[in-house]
């Protein structure tokens, strides 16, 4: 009998196991049913996060997935696309690398950012899936991911792609015995029919529709045939064989209406056999159709099928019924200004003018040919806009700035041929008063055209400034590899010389960058005097002394000449620094081997000379003339000057002084400076004060962010660094750098970064100023005014170079600033050695049993927060029942933040602070107490005495009776 019950004890208790592997997967499904049904939107997204650590928990695949996708769909209609494209990544970290799930979530990453027109994006992620489908051995997955993008190309028209990537995933499927007959390859060779058809005419689509067609029959799916009957009638029509496309419509129509009606498969017959029939002028018949598309729009509530039904009603009776076309056109046009349909108004209006004009009703036809052209300039601004934005905001090259500007440019010839035609329109009928008005309009545009090209030029200006920004990432990306190849002990010299003049030419770039970031400023009004009251002579022979081995080098006599002197006198350092170092360095340039270059510096009555010549070539009374012009280059052969001397000269100039050259052709070459350096040349707002600034202070900022569990990296006991930086690369980049020694998240902008910061406590951020969002500036203000976040350091990243920028990051409270291009070591040393202060201070407070809050505090948030800590452990802590869900509660945290904030502050967990700060309550109480030491465990909120005494003993060397007695 004992050996029966073994097997039998064995089954059921598989048998049980299946069964609660049912319930849980029945409990998960029933949590994204509820959550899909919610209308609390907080509530739902607990409901999906709820389902996602179910289905973790059990490792219920198919519950991690439909969770992930749940809250992606649930981030993107709360915040954006990027959000969501987190969400699907973090799906397929959770998921077995080799599963369908894997496919479809890359899949998805890809639609959305072909949605988003980000198209190297998409095509990156639907090759991945392309990838895994080759590596399973899978081909339909491989077909499919060329299909999807043949789709991306062919939603960007770029049809001859679109074509190549369908006839890719046909030829796959044709080699495949069980693809060669499938829906999947009848939807590929549809798909083929409409790209062919754009480029070589409905003929050759014909083909493949037929082709499509025949797959659909022999996998007997009628639906598919039908769809297709649509696609070839049109081909058929086009062809002018009317007989035979109102056979396939009529077909096509007749199976919908019987089957349950779709409104993109039956309806869209329904109109496509209406425009047949108006060709086969069986008008009767057609009208039919067009009220019955109609009908089928309002019935189906489908507002845009409903636009464009009275649209084709309009069209319809425009040759038969003046009254009932003006009705139709006027309806549908109402509505597309309600929808803000301007396509779609644009077209209707334009079919109603022609009406008028049919009808020589040509009073109604003007008014509303004014109102077709301002619908015009409306939408055409509205697409200048948005191409402007895309331009702006993907392109970082000189040449993209020439087509927004030429784009902007386009549209004023655009506004003013618009205006024009609407006039000749007006002259054309005869009115006299009306060609009066054109000639007022036309002198008035003219002036209007003068003043846009002002402002032109000032966003030309601007825009190249916030290319030459843009710069900076790049810079740091080159920058970065090379310091790391050059500091490889192991490559040969050449390698070595060849990185070396590679680093020498960007740093070359990042000088030329700063120098058109200040031209600019200087063109827009912008970059302004800060004058400081210093020895500008003892700067300049620093500055002068600096060239020294550069001459040396190159074989040249090099003399400075500057009279010493100890008075202060009053300049902008920074302009009279760029204005010595590129003379410094066009006179380097220029002078030959063995030749010489002589610096004079001196100051008298109020003004600052400065003189730098140079032998050489020389310069012709033409070349002096043009030589502070920005890129003046005299001829083709000569490589001209650049932009440093028009630099040197704006300078001067803002600086209120003069600068002149003389040359002697073959001798010397002179500039002169003069610059006046007395206190009253400058006004008061230009001196920069020495006065501190009061701290900025803000109400704390609440966000509407929900908060995930704390154990997001349950695998590691690293630190948390949370990287925000919005340009691709270069977050990757740094994800790379740290992620060996800590566990890196990253954000695309500052908005995500705040939330990520909130739902998951960082131990430390590194975060970029100039953002789309939220930038940094606006980042480390939130956060640092949050007191779950205020402790925690946070390092500023931009491509700003100027001081103020830096001053106001250090306001916000940032904890360092690095300017780009960066040092990789160095932004690594800096990191460790925030993290590793922390650690002290982390340190301090598990050493010291009083320690007040102002000790251990970051800020005076943090300060504030562990006063509030210790209030609640005042009235709580002696209560055996106080718990972290009480804790939590009372300091008005989640769990998670409560755990983060206290770990950050002092290296303990929540459950640990509580225990620590028990123990210090009974060492003081063992101290200066007389009750009884087998009762101190119990009065500190201990239940159990020998676990006191165990948790006392680990945290002191020794039992609480020793204690007591070694301090009584």
């Amino acid at each position: 009998m004992k050996y029966f019950l073994v097997p039998f004890l064995f089954f059921m208790s598989c048998f049980a196991f299946g069964q609660t592997r049912e319930i849980d997967s029945l409990a998960v499904m029933n949590l994204l049913k509820e959550g899909s049904n919610e209308s609390d939107t907080i509530i739902q997204l607990q409901k999906f996060k709820k389902a996602l650590i179910l289905s973790k928990d059990f490792k219920f695949n198919y519950g991690i997935y439909t969770s992930h996708i749940k809250i992606a769909n649930w981030k993107k209609v709360k915040y954006n696309s990027d959000s969501s494209i987190i969400q699907y990544k973090k799906g397929i970290q959770d998921l077995p690398l080799n599963g369908d799930y894997n496919y479809n979530l890359n899949h998805l990453i890809g639609r959305e950012f072909q949605s988003e027109s980000q198209y190297d994006s998409a095509l990156y992620y639907f090759n991945k899936t392309i990838k895994f489908g080759k590596k399973i051995h899978k081909k339909e997955l491989i077909a499919k991911g060329y299909m999807n993008i043949g789709n991306m190309w062919f939603q960007n028209f770029e049809h001859d792609r679109a074509f190549r990537n369908y006839a890719l995933a046909d030829s796959i499927c044709e080699t495949e015995p069980n693809l060669r007959t499938s829906a999947l390859r009848a939807q590929i060779n549809n798909y083929l029919g409409y790209s062919v058809r754009v480029t070589h005419g409905y003929e050759k689509a014909l083909e493949y529709y037929n082709i499509a067609k025949q797959l659909y029959r022999k996998t007997e799916n009628e639906i598919g045939v039908q769809e297709l009957n649509i696609a070839i009638a049109q081909a058929e029509t086009s062809l002018n064989n009317y007989d035979e496309a109102l056979k396939l419509l009529n077909e096509s129509v007749a199976y919908h209406a019987k089957e349950v009606p779709t409104q993109n498969s039956y309806s869209y017959g329904v109109i496509v056999r209406g425009f047949l029939l108006v060709k086969m002028n069986r008008l009767k018949e057609a009208e039919k159709d067009y009220k019955l598309y109609y009908d089928l729009a309002v019935k189906s509530k489908n507002k845009t099928y409903q636009r464009w039904g009275l649209a084709y009603l309009g069209d319809f009776y425009s040759d038969t019924d003046y009254d009932t076309s003006i009705k139709y056109y006027k309806k549908a046009i109402k509505e597309c200004k309600e929808a803000d349909d301007f396509g779609k108004e644009l077209e209707t209006t334009k079919s109603l003018i022609e009406v008028y004009k049919m009808n020589n009703d040509l009073s109604l036809a003007i008014n509303t040919y004014e109102e077709y052209i301002a619908l015009q300039q409306k939408i055409d601004k509205k697409k200048i806009t948005e191409k402007t934005f895309d331009l702006e905001t993907k392109y970082q090259t000189e040449k993209k700035e020439q087509e927004i500007t030429l784009l902007k440019s386009e549209n004023e010839l655009a506004e003013q041929q618009k205006k024009n035609q609407r006039n000749l329109f007006l002259g054309g009928l005869g009115i006299t008063t009306i060609a009066g008005l054109f000639l007022f309009i036309l002198y008035r545009n003219r002036q209007k055209t003068n003043t846009k090209l002002k402002e032109l030029d000032k966003l030309k200006s601007n825009f190249f400034a916030n290319i030459s920004h843009e710069f900076r990432t790049p810079l740091t990306l080159i920058a970065d590899p090379i310091n790391d190849t050059l500091n490889d002990d192991s490559i040969s010299d050449k390698k070595r010389q060849q990185f070396t003049v590679a680093k020498q030419n960007s740093e070359r770039l990042l000088s030329l960058v700063n120098q058109v970031l200040d031209l600019s400023k200087i063109d827009a009004g912008q970059l302004k005097l800060h004058i400081h009251n210093a020895n500008a002579l003892k700067l300049i022979s620093a500055l002068s002394g600096s060239f020294s081995y550069s001459a040396k080098q190159k074989g040249i006599s090099y003399l400075v000449h500057i009279k010493q002197t100890e008075e202060n006198v009053w300049f902008d350092k920074d302009a009279v620094e760029k204005i010595v170092v590129n003379l410094l360095s066009n006179a380097i340039k220029y002078t030959p081997k063995n030749g010489s270059i002589e610096a004079h510096a001196y100051t008298n009555a109020g003004k600052l000379y400065l003189e730098i010549k140079n032998t050489g070539k020389g310069l012709t009374t033409d070349e002096l003339s043009n030589i502070f012009q920005r890129f003046y280059q005299s001829n083709e052969q000569n490589q001209g000057t650049g932009i440093g001397l028009a630099l040197v000269k704006e300078l001067v100039e803002l600086h209120k002084g003069t600068i002149s050259a003389n040359s002697v052709p073959n001798e010397w070459t002179t500039f002169t400076v003069t610059l006046p350096v007395d206190k009253n040349s400058f006004k008061n707002e230009q001196f920069v004060s020495t006065t501190q600034t009061e701290p900025i202070t803000k109400t704390p900022i609440t966000t509407n962010y929900i908060t995930e569990d704390a154990e997001e990296f349950t695998d590691s006991e690293l630190p948390i660094l949370l990287v925000v930086e919005d340009n691709a690369d270069l977050r990757t980049l740094l994800k790379q750098t740290f992620d060996t020694t800590y566990n890196v998240m990253t954000a695309s902008n500052g908005k995500i970064g705040v939330a990520l910061a909130l739902e998951h406590i960082p131990d430390l951020i590194i975060s970029d100023i100039m953002m789309p969002e939220k930038d940094g500036i606006a980042l480390t203000k939130e956060l640092k005014t949050d007191e779950r976040t205020s402790h925690i350091p946070i390092v500023l990243l931009t491509a700003k170079a100027e001081v103020e920028s830096r001053f106001e990051g250090i306001e916000t409270g940032a904890d360092d600033y690095i300017t780009k291009p960066f040092d990789k070591k160095l932004l690594k040393l800096k990191v460790k050695k925030l993290i590793e202060s922390r650690k002290k201070l982390q340190l301090r407070y598990s050493q010291e049993i009083i320690l007040r809050p102002k000790d251990i505090a970051i800020t005076n948030i943090d300060e504030r927060f562990l006063e509030k800590v210790q209030v609640v452990l005042d009235e709580n802590l002696v209560e055996s029942s106080f718990s972290i869900e009480a804790f939590s509660k009372a300091v008005g945290l989640s769990r998670m933040q409560l755990h983060r904030k206290i770990k950050a502050l002092t290296g303990l967990s929540a459950s640990e602070f509580i225990r620590s700060q028990r123990l210090k309550l009974a060492a003081q109480l063992l101290k200066k107490s007389d009750i009884n030491i087998s009762q101190v465990g119990y009065t500190v909120g201990f239940n159990d005495h020998s676990y006191f005494t165990k948790c006392f003993k680990e945290a002191y060397n020794c039992t609480p009776t020793e204690y007591s007695k070694q301090h009584s």
